[in-house]
């Protein structure tokens, strides 16, 4: 079994799939569009994403615009969490993310053995990102 999640935004998921490509390193594995398929859409709306699928690091997010004239709320009680596998890719991740977003906990060593740091992007998704630090090891 794995979860993965599947953002909707109202309008404006090809902007968020980009910067997420960018600032994650992924890559834009699927993308179809509304104007794609057989269902009757509005000719302002054919070009706006129905499904796409973005992969980064062995990890799957989907993205898509709503269905129009169906608002979607954003943020909420939902919050992505990232593993990240180094301090320098956390660091590099954290700041890209953070461009036009809100930083609610600095990253930063924390006391659980982690680098930890939280954010809402600029399209109002929260996100955390931890890289378990490695113990010292003790010199005899």
């Amino acid at each position: 079994m794995k979860l993965n999640p599947y953002l909707i935004f109202n309008g404006n998921a090809e902007e968020v799939l980009n910067f997420y490509k960018t600032a994650l390193g992924g890559e834009i594995v699927m993308l179809s569009r509304y104007g794609d398929s057989p269902m009757p859409t509005d000719e302002d709306y054919k070009n706006k994403i129905m499904h796409s699928r973005l992969v980064f690091d062995g990890n799957l997010v989907m993205i898509s615009d709503g269905m129009k004239g169906q608002p979607m709320p954003i943020g909420g009680n939902v919050q992505l969490s990232v593993e990240v596998e180094s301090i320098e890719r956390i660091n590099e991740v954290f700041e890209k993310m953070s461009e036009g977003g809100t930083v609610s906990m600095e990253l930063q060593d924390t006391f659980w053995g982690a680098r930890f740091g939280m954010l809402i992007d600029k399209f109002g998704v929260s996100w955390m990102f931890n890289h378990e630090l490695k113990p010292a090891t003790s010199q005899a």
